[in-house]
């Protein structure tokens, strides 16, 4: 009776139904891409292979912000085939501590979606603070000043070209045009809104020599009190 049951047992196993499946397997998930300069841009290939017998099919890619962006090697990867994601992150507009996700999404039944992270510490050479000046609701031919502060953080004296505005009714002024390594300057904006303008909008612009930081720009706003 037990050798009957065991016939019969292996009788139903070698007829059970085998589904194929593609089964991506990646090399690594994260990558410390450790300090970078503001400016930098990091590039890293997260590498991927299909461990099962059907043709793996990776589709979506998303990055958490603009500032990465990701391209894949191929959508359609054959059973033991390797694939690849080559993510660029752009640091411009960063300081300190970043992380930034890409999602990919595949036909890989255990796993349809994956998450590929890059993290690290983005350096800033050029410190501008505050970054950018809101008046808020201000009265009419009110006076409006605002002290900002240019840090060089560098290890080389950068030169400073006079400020810019792209609004007449705000000025700027420096308080010197060179910031020694370590050193900093005052950035002083002043202006006035009257009641033709309604809202103040635009930008002063300060350029520079140094090569990641050709250019300074500080956003400014007002609006008049109802």
């Amino acid at each position: 009776m037990k050798r009957f049951l065991l016939l019969l047992a292996l009788f139903f196993a070698s007829n059970a139904p085998v589904y194929a499946a593609p089964q991506l397997v990646v090399e690594q998930l994260n990558y410390d891409f450790g300090e970078v300069l503001q400016g930098g841009k990091v590039d890293f290939n997260f590498r991927f292979r299909n461990a099962g017998d059907e043709i793996l099919e990776v589709g979506n890619v998303r990055s958490s912000c603009g500032c990465t962006a990701a391209l894949l090697s191929a959508r359609r990867i054959a059973p033991g085939d390797m694939g690849e994601l080559q993510a660029t992150f752009d640091s411009t507009r960063f300081q300190g501590a970043v992380t930034k996700v890409i999602s990919l999404d595949s036909n890989d039944p255990q796993q349809p979606q994956i998450s590929f992270t890059l993290y690290g510490n983005v350096k800033a050479e050029v410190l501008l603070q505050p970054e950018r000046v809101n008046w808020g609701v201000v009265e009419s031919q009110q006076p409006l000043e605002s002290l900002l502060t240019i840090s060089n953080l560098s290890r080389k004296t950068i030169t400073l070209e006079a400020p810019k505005s792209t609004n007449p009714a705000v000025s700027a002024e420096l308080s010197a045009l060179q910031i020694p390594p370590g050193g900093q300057v005052e950035l002083r904006l002043t202006a006035k809104v009257t009641e033709e303008q309604a809202r103040l909008g635009g930008y002063v612009i300060i350029a520079t020599d140094h090569a990641s930081y050709p250019q300074l720009r500080v956003p400014v706003s007002a609006r008049l009190a109802k």
